[in-house]
């Protein structure tokens, strides 16, 4: 018996983290989904996923499956999709990305020139984005700031809390509910700075002036994880740094404020190229 169905379904549940949504992206019904999976652990004699409140979770065989199997499941639909599209993917597709977010989705496109398909990925500040879709400059772009034009339609693609976070040197001077004194602060270049509104909102406090203010994300995390001080994070961004003991998160007092970021692209008709890098950066998102 072939199990390519089977492999195919769980890829498929495995970057969604959910039964339904892969479903949804294979045109199954969610038994039928669920029934593969289930054949395949009886196969492989291990269980590939386990139960959480939103959502499942891949055990550590599920993983090493994926990492295995997924890539090879990648280039075998990208020639079917090839030849059967008459290359419609082949070319380039332009996305654009808010700066501090690039590393992001480096793995969502990572292995579409298997597919014919070049990505080119451009840095820009939020407003420049929103000019460059309505002009059709590029096709797609990553936003955190949802700023209305009639020309530009948006979608939610990630949602997660703020986290404040330092390299471990400064866990001991972290206190477990007060708002923490006398240690450097980071914050952002920008309207969008976030130190202030997580400081209010988690200590309602006003913070101390920053020691350092510096161009985006990725570089507030790359000097908060070098021991520059402490830096706010949307836990999307530090989630891997935190399970690697590279960072430590502060204490929270009250709710950390929401971080949402959005894909967005001009209205009407999208171009295949585009339409499927919009497909894998919402898949990838699900795994954020």
């Amino acid at each position: 018996m072939s199990y390519l169905l089977y492999l195919r379904s769980f890829v498929s549940v495995y970057r969604h983290s959910s039964i339904s949504r892969a479903a949804s992206a294979l045109s199954l019904t969610q038994p039928a989904v669920s029934r593969h999976v289930k054949l395949l652990e009886g196969r492989l004699g291990a269980t590939l996923f386990t139960r959480l409140p939103r959502g499942l979770a891949p055990t550590p065989a599920a993983v090493e499956l994926e990492r295995q199997a997924g890539p090879h499941l990648d280039a075998l639909e990208g020639m079917l999709d090839a030849r059967g599209a008459g290359g419609a993917l082949a070319g380039v597709a332009h996305v654009g990305a808010t700066s501090g977010f690039i590393a992001l989705l480096l793995p969502a496109l990572a292995g579409l020139h298997r597919r014919g398909l070049r990505v080119d990925l451009r840095a820009m500040p939020p407003p420049a984005l929103l000019s460059a879709l309505a002009e059709r400059v590029i096709d797609v772009a990553v936003t955190p700031a949802r700023i209305p034009h009639k020309g530009v339609e948006y979608q939610l693609l990630h949602e997660c809390p703020q986290r404040l976070v330092c390299a471990p040197q400064w866990s001991g001077r972290l206190p477990k509910s007060a708002a923490p004194r006398g240690l450097p602060l980071i914050d952002q270049q920008g309207p969008a700075a976030p130190l202030t509104p997580y400081w209010k909102q988690v200590y309602a406090l006003d913070p101390e002036a920053p020691a350092l203010v510096l161009p985006d994300y990725q570089t507030a995390l790359d000097a908060a994880r070098a021991g520059a001080g402490l830096a706010v994070a949307p836990e999307c961004l530090c989630r891997d740094a935190l399970r690697a003991g590279q960072l430590v998160a502060a204490p929270q007092a009250r709710r950390p404020p929401s971080f949402a970021l959005y894909a967005a692209r001009a209205k009407g008709p999208l171009s295949e190229r585009a339409r499927y890098c919009l497909e894998r950066l919402t898949e990838a998102a699900a795994r954020w």
